[in-house]
């Protein structure tokens, strides 16, 4: 029997598509590497993000506080269904704050973001029966990268700690066994780690940048089903704000 479904943790949409009785529950949302280099530096990110058997799109953004401070804000949507199985919906939002260090020429750029991060998962099997899943993570990530005003190129190793809750579920052990001893599993155990490395390439212009990334997820416990990947591309939009001037008053 194959078919598909998904369920979203933690910002992430995940579905199943296999000839075995089981189903997927996490898949990496695309790591956000905006490669800030000095104080009022930000940009924005639009991307459309797939797994193996998922698909969504990412908000991502990113903002210098300071000389070598920056926040993060990063939204994902995702779904999929599959006609005789069931569908799946979900919505992840995440915050993070950190430390950006440029070279002297400005060219390379190393930083870590830690930050945290919560998501909700709606989930349909077959006709009737449903799930519903929260998750909160907590995650840091650094990165390197080169950086120049038409060329980015980087790599990001996101490790992460989520907990996941499961609000309601209806599934029926004998009608769903694996998915009912998955839900199982993340009733009882509750908190999993995950590493997530990453890979991000983006070309074009001094104000519009062309980009995709490459995502993966390995958990540190293997009886977690996961679609163990995030294939996004998308624009990132750079901005700067123009420093006002003082006036001084004449005498």
């Amino acid at each position: 029997m194959k078919y598909r479904s998904t369920i979203l943790l933690i910002a992430v949409a995940v579905s199943l598509f296999t000839s075995s009785c089981m189903h997927y529950y996490y898949a990496p949302s695309s790591n956000n590497i905006p490669l800030l280099k000095e104080k009022n530096d930000g940009n924005i990110e639009l991307k459309y993000s797939v797994g193996n058997y998922y698909e969504g799109v990412e908000v991502q953004s990113a903002y210098a506080v300071g000389n070598h401070v920056g926040v993060q804000l990063n939204f994902f949507t995702a779904s999929e269904s599959e006609e005789d199985y069931g569908s799946g919906n979900g919505s992840y939002i995440e915050a993070a704050g950190g430390y950006f260090k440029p070279t002297t020429n400005h060219k390379w750029v190393f930083e870590t973001y830690a930050g945290i991060g919560t998501g909700v998962v709606n989930n349909k099997y077959g006709s009737a029966e449903t799930s519903k899943a929260g998750v909160t993570k907590f995650f840091v990530q650094p990165s390197f990268g080169f950086t120049n005003p038409y060329f980015d190129i980087a790599i990001a190793s996101k490790f992460s700690l989520a907990n996941f809750k499961v609000k309601n579920s209806s599934v029926n052990k004998d009608a769903f066994p694996v998915d009912y001893d998955d839900i199982q599993l993340l009733k009882n155990t509750k908190s999993f780690f995950i590493w997530e490395p990453g890979i991000m390439m983006r070309g074009g212009f001094k104000s519009l940048k062309f980009q995709g990334s490459l995502t993966i997820a390995v958990p540190s416990n293997s009886a977690l089903s996961i679609d163990n990947v995030n294939y996004s591309t998308g624009i990132m939009i750079p901005f700067k704000p123009k420093k006002q001037s003082q006036v001084v008053p004449t005498q």
